[in-house]
């Protein structure tokens, strides 16, 4: 038996991460009302447009050795929530995740588009920088990494209709280079 098999059965994987999101919003709050340097004409903060994508990724991962893995399959589903992540494992085993199992995999060291990091093709590396990083928040303006796709896939029609698809909206972001909690905060969250 695999470790992602009753993942989202376990109660107490759901209590963290419903508890880690009360904490990330508590903290949020609490910048934003402790001011992040605000001068009073709230010249720390800027409106950018943001893209949600509207529909899903269904990714599919073959592990080629013991803990690397290459994407061999992307295709879009109907929803965000019918976003999924087929694995199929050198044993023969296959598992399949959904996008919030998914995204706990993904470390702060995945989303830096740095190249050295990108040597590695460990799971959470490979899922950011392919389609289904798009479903995790990484930008639109950052081009998924075709180093970590199987050769030979073509099917590279996933990110263009996830990009069409998308809903924009405004937000409000601290501006790059002010001070505070959130500095930088816009472009490490791919925004």
């Amino acid at each position: 038996m695999t470790p992602f098999k009753n993942f989202s059965k376990n109660a107490s994987w759901k209590h963290r991460v419903r508890r880690g999101g009360l904490y990330v919003a508590v903290a949020a709050m609490l910048a934003a009302n402790t001011g992040c340097g605000d001068s009073g004409n709230g010249s720390d903060w800027e409106e950018v447009t943001v893209q949600e994508p509207s529909k899903g990724v269904v990714t599919t991962l073959e592990e080629t050795a013991p803990g690397q893995f290459s994407i061999v399959d992307e295709a879009i589903a109907e929803t965000k929530d019918a976003s999924r992540v087929i694995i199929k494992h050198l044993n023969g085993t296959l598992d399949t995740l959904t996008l919030a199992q998914a995204q706990s995999l993904v470390q702060p060291q995945d989303t830096v588009s740095n190249h050295s990091h990108r040597s590695s093709h460990g799971m959470g590396n490979v899922l950011w920088w392919g389609a289904m990083g798009y479903m995790m928040g990484r930008s639109f303006g950052s081009p998924s990494y075709n180093g970590y796709y199987s050769p030979g896939f073509t099917s590279r029609g996933v990110t263009p209709e996830l990009q069409r698809t998308a809903v924009s909206r405004t937000v409000m972001r601290p501006v790059s280079g002010k001070s505070g909690f959130f500095k930088g905060w816009g472009r490490a969250s791919g925004g």
